[in-house]
């Protein structure tokens, strides 16, 4: 870290203009204040436009590492341009809010780059915040803080690239992107906690943001929750905000629960989730702390150095003056760095791989922003350290993104018009290749796989990560879509309904027909397959077209096809394509 910007004396506590003034403020100046968000919101505003424009491009992103996650986002939204709803007549693996939001954008940018769309749904709500909180940040004169609280929501914001890689070619991260959405919801609740000290405000972005968490994903409204509970129990939250904030959020719940039913079939979704990812939650943190030992453990040494200078007695490691010692020594430096990076962890245990340590940049930003002098013989090391906790992620993303537009001009682009939007990826020469050498084993010696399925293994380890596979999955999707329209026109019957048996079905936004009510999306047998119930069965048994892949056949896709065969008994099976299988209904007489 190559800064250490100089403030004010923060040991000096005092209220102006009704804010209580803490360690982490550095005096309240409106006219500073005022100049500081003359530069700031065009930033915002520069930032937020750019994205707009690039949603407007037909931009190719390189395929990248179980790249088909974002093909679920387009089931969701074809689902709700239909009518239907996430929780109530679809199980989906998120929450509602994610999938509105994904449906709102695309409704704006129809032929937006899907990774970049999907990446930046949540701006809508995002960018208000983050405005809400540069306004109460610097107006105190806090500028270069509030500069510094930006800077890293746009970048993590910008860039659709996870901090672990899981292939060792360039290219983008389109999985995992609802763990990249609840990181940014929690960075927020964090700078908010740390920082924002107007009532008004801290209240309508903490309602906002818990909504947000609650609506988005679970497992990030729970990792956020010892930040808010700490921030009151330490008075970083007063208590009418909290009561306010809590308020507000049983309204709108309420409110929504009363208008849409959404709710309760919301939290029943949650509760099935939960006891089909029952599991040992020590080993998840172990395999966590693992994955990210550069951050966790640079992290912890820097909690532990602070606690040993706050036991020390010295001052800036401390916490408020006007504390009682014990108070004193918990809302301090290394309490809020250590608290951040066991939520992180734990987001992580759920959520492997995205940008969850993110959030622990404000605490370090606390840090840095009070003169280094103050920490006395401590301050080298805890610099160095700061620097090791917060470069590793900043460099991992970037690297990835400068990797992946180095090679994009050079990659082949897929030839996928019936895809739409969906076509907009590209690919390595030779991996293209791959896909089309694996296409021809896959067809001509299905019974080798079938016998790998029969094992519940995969043909290799890393399959869904590779690059050829998901570029592959796409290809024979244009061709499966190509046939349907094909077979439409032959029979002269349109197919009103349909439904894929793989984990991606996008099948009802790419051939605009209805998707199967009440199954599940993003389904994964191991963790997102409910029961067959009755009404499910129903609706399956309803469909006009099932389709089953076979490029290669797998252990998932068999499970899939044996889950839901109670309800295609009615159906009649034929080869569409080499790699495709239809499962059709036949027509009504």
């Amino acid at each position: 870290m190559t800064f250490v910007l100089q403030v004010a004396d923060y040991r000096r506590e005092e209220n102006q203009g009704g804010r209580t003034m803490s360690m982490d403020d550095t005096g309240f100046d409106e006219t500073r204040g005022r100049s500081a968000l003359l530069w700031l919101y065009p930033v915002l505003i520069t930032f937020a436009l750019a994205l707009i424009a690039l949603q407007t491009l037909p931009l190719f992103v390189p395929i990248g590492p179980m790249n088909w996650d974002v093909l679920i986002y387009y089931d969701a939204i074809a689902r709700i341009a239909q009518g239907q709803w996430p929780a109530i007549d679809f199980f989906a693996p998120v929450g509602p809010l994610e999938y509105f939001l994904a449906a709102f954008s695309n409704w704006l940018f129809p032929e937006a780059q899907p990774l970049f769309m999907t990446q930046w749904i949540w701006l809508p709500v995002t960018l208000p915040v983050m405005g809400l909180i540069l306004w109460d940040v610097a107006r105190g004169g806090r500028g270069k803080l509030a500069f510094w609280l930006l800077a890293p929501w746009m970048l993590f914001t910008l860039l659709p690239f996870n901090v672990i890689d899981f292939y060792p070619y360039p290219g983008t991260d389109a999985f995992g992107i609802y763990n990249r959405h609840g990181a940014h919801l929690i960075y927020l609740v964090a700078v908010s906690v740390l920082f924002v000290r107007g009532p008004v405000i801290q209240t309508v972005v903490l309602s906002v943001l818990v909504l947000s968490l609650a609506f988005c994903k679970i497992t990030a409204f729970l990792a956020a929750g010892p930040i808010l509970l700490f921030g009151l129990a330490l008075g970083r939250i007063r208590i009418a905000t909290a009561v306010t904030t809590a308020l507000v959020c049983v309204c709108v719940t309420g409110i929504a629960e009363l208008s849409t039913g959404l709710v309760v079939p919301y939290v029943q979704d949650i509760i099935l989730l939960a006891s089909q990812n029952t599991g040992a939650l020590l080993p998840r943190f172990l395999t966590a702390a693992s994955m990210h030992f550069n951050v966790f453990g640079a992290g912890g040494l820097l909690a532990i150095v602070l606690l040993i200078a706050a036991v020390s007695g010295n001052a800036a490691a401390a916490g408020r003056e006007d504390r009682n010692p014990i108070a004193r020594l918990i809302d301090a430096d290394w309490f809020w760095v250590g608290l951040l990076l066991v939520c992180g962890l734990f987001y992580e245990t759920q959520n492997t791989g995205s940008q969850a340590f993110l959030m622990v940049w404000p605490a370090l930003l606390a840090i840095l922003m009070r003169p280094k002098a103050g920490y006395g013989r401590f301050s080298a090391i805890i610099i160095v350290l700061i620097g090791f906790t917060a470069i590793p992620n900043v460099s991992t993303v970037v690297h990835k993104a400068a990797r992946a537009m180095a090679v994009a001009p050079g990659y082949i682009k897929l030839d996928a018009p019936d895809l739409g939007p969906l076509g907009l990826f590209s690919v390595k020469d030779v991996f293209a290749e791959q896909a089309e050498r694996m296409r021809g084993i896959y067809i001509s010696h299905r019974d080798t796989y079938e016998a790998i399925a029969e094992t519940e293994a995969l043909p290799s380890f890393l399959l869904y990560s590779d690059p050829d596979y998901q570029y592959l999955l796409l290809e024979e999707m244009q061709a499966a879509a190509s046939a349907i329209r094909t077979l439409e026109l032959r029979t002269r019957r349109r197919f009103e309904s349909v439904f894929s048996l793989d984990f991606a079905n996008p099948f009802p936004y790419i051939l605009k027909k209805k998707g199967t009510k009440y199954v599940a999306i993003g389904a994964d047998p191991n963790r997102t397959l409910p029961e067959l119930d009755e009404k499910t069965r129903e609706a399956v048994a309803r469909t006009d077209l099932v389709l089953l892949p076979t490029c290669p056949v797998q252990h998932a896709r068999s499970v899939l096809l044996a889950h839901y065969s109670p309800a295609l008994t009615g159906h009649e099976r034929i080869t569409l394509t080499p790699c495709y299988d239809a499962l059709i209904l036949p027509a009504a007489n």
